[in-house]
Order: structure tokens, then C-alpha cells, then sequence
């Protein structure tokens, strides 16, 4: 398994105009259910409305543990983990829409109004010709400066590679320019400095011109130009979709600064 992986299934989960949702009922037994997402967070966490009075709301108070699958095309996507229910206004709020009207008369006001959040413990993917299954905590897990994930990489064993962040940037194929960048720098992977590559608003991000190559204005202007050539401009081994070692990254910092709040 590799970052784009991860990346694909997290943009199937942010397009996906609905999901599956599994809980357990009073006899111990499955029921699903179809929810809309209001918003996810890669396939990290779910956000949905639900009633208070509802089913599902009652089976989760009995017993927080859940699923969530997205299903496109030939895409599965499978989380299993745990809900809450959050019920104070300015959660509500910010999650409200219009549409919401239609359960939820009485606005973002509505004493039944409530939002679920799920979060992810373990996946199971099965995304184009590629499958993975991983616990959320071992991709959390930082692996390497630039996002790849050497826990599973297919050349540590075949090359007997000890891992990028294990060998301190200098894995089977010899020192790696972006890992000394961030060692020098004093960081533990290139999530953490200002120079990742940003979401991009150029029109050609992540668009491939005739020769292989990824277009992108946009993303290069925010970047050291270091990760950003092996991310976006490296047709053979670089990412596809463009950035996906970039998005592991982000969820990396993303997740210390959870750890940290907690």
C-alpha cells in the first residue's frame, strides 16, 4: 500500500453525495442505514445529522461502535470505528444547511436536530486494481519525511530497506535530498513546514500535459521545490493522483495537533 491509495479513497469519500451506516441493533443484530455527509475529513471522520428521536440515535447511546462504507462505481470504502453525538448549538450550527429543513422544522433550533460524528479506527479499501486494509493508528503513524508509507512498501523487504525515517533519510537507493532538507530543519516530515505544497487554484493542477508530465502554476509557488518534483512531476515514480504523499503529510500534522489537544 502507498499514499495514493489513501488519496484516491479520500477524494471518493469527499465526493460521494452519500454512505452507508452501520450500527447495532437490540438484538445484537446489523442495521444500515443511508446518511448524507454533511462533511469528512479524508477517511478519518464522517459528519451527518440524525434525529434524536430516531433509531439510530437510541442504538448508538446503547453502543457507540459503527461503520460507515462509501460505495462508487467499483470503489469500496469501509470504516469501522466509533460515533458521538453532538448536541451543542455551535456544532450544530456550523453544520447546518438548508436542505436540513426537511427533517429538522424548526431550523438549527430544532430540539430533535443532532450531528454524528464518526471516527475511523480501521479501514478496508478496495480502490481501481488496488485493496488495502490498516488500522487508522498505524497510518497516522509518521514513516517517513515525504509522506510515503514505508510500513508497506513493497521494496523494505525485497531491498532490505530499514525505512526512511528509521536509516534517518538514507534508505536502500541512497540519501534522499527531501528527508536531509527536513532533518536540517529540525522537523520530524515535511507536514510540518511552510513550504508543503498548498491546495492549489490553478486550473492545470494535477493535470497531465502530452509528455507525462503534471501541469501545476499553483502548487509550485508554495513549495521548496524539493517534495514538490517527486510529488507532483515524477511520471514513473511520483504520485498519482499528483499529491498524494502531500495529503499524508498534511494528515500527519493534522493528527499531532489532535494528540496535542487531547
Amino acid at each position: 500500500m502507498n499514499a495514493n491509495i489513501f488519496a484516491k479513497a479520500s477524494k471518493i469519500a469527499a465526493e460521494c453525495g452519500s454512505a452507508y451506516f452501520g450500527v447495532t441493533d437490540e438484538d445484537g443484530c446489523p442495521s444500515v442505514s443511508t446518511v448524507t455527509p454533511l462533511k469528512t475529513d479524508g477517511i478519518f471522520r464522517v459528519y451527518f445529522s440524525a434525529g434524536l428521536c430516531g433509531n439510530k440515535i437510541k442504538r448508538l447511546r446503547r453502543d457507540k461502535r459503527a461503520s460507515v462504507c462509501f460505495q462508487h462505481e467499483l470503489n469500496n470504502i469501509t470504516l469501522v470505528g466509533e460515533a458521538q453525538i453532538l448536541t451543542d448549538f455551535e456544532t450544530k450550527k456550523n453544520f447546518w444547511t438548508g436542505w436540513l429543513t426537511e427533517h429538522f422544522p424548526e431550523g438549527e433550533n430544532d430540539p430533535n436536530y443532532c450531528i454524528v460524528m464518526f471516527e475511523s479506527k480501521r479501514a478496508s479499501l478496495w480502490v481501481g486494481d488496488e485493496s488495502a486494509e490498516f488500522l487508522i493508528k498505524d497510518l497516522l503513524t509518521v514513516q517517513s519525511y515525504c509522506g510515503l508509507l514505508c510500513k508497506w512498501c513493497g521494496y523494505r523487504e525485497s531491498n532490505g530497506c530499514g525505512g526512511c525515517a528509521e536509516t534517518k533519510g538514507v534508505p536502500f537507493h541512497g540519501e534522499c535530498p527531501v528527508a536531509k532538507c527536513c532533518i536540517g530543519k529540525g522537523f520530524s516530515h515535511c507536514g510540518e513546514c511552510e513550504y508543503l505544497p498548498g491546495e492549489c487554484a490553478s486550473p492545470d493542477c494535477k493535470r497531465i500535459d502530452a509528455n507525462g508530465f503534471y501541469e501545476c502554476g499553483g502548487c509550485k509557488e508554495t513549495s521548496c521545490g524539493k517534495l514538490y518534483p517527486y510529488s507532483y512531476r515524477d511520471p514513473d515514480n511520483g504520485d498519482n493522483p499528483p499529491g498524494a504523499r502531500v495529503e499524508m503529510c498534511r494528515a500527519w500534522k493534522d493528527a499531532g495537533f489532535m494528540c496535542a489537544d487531547k
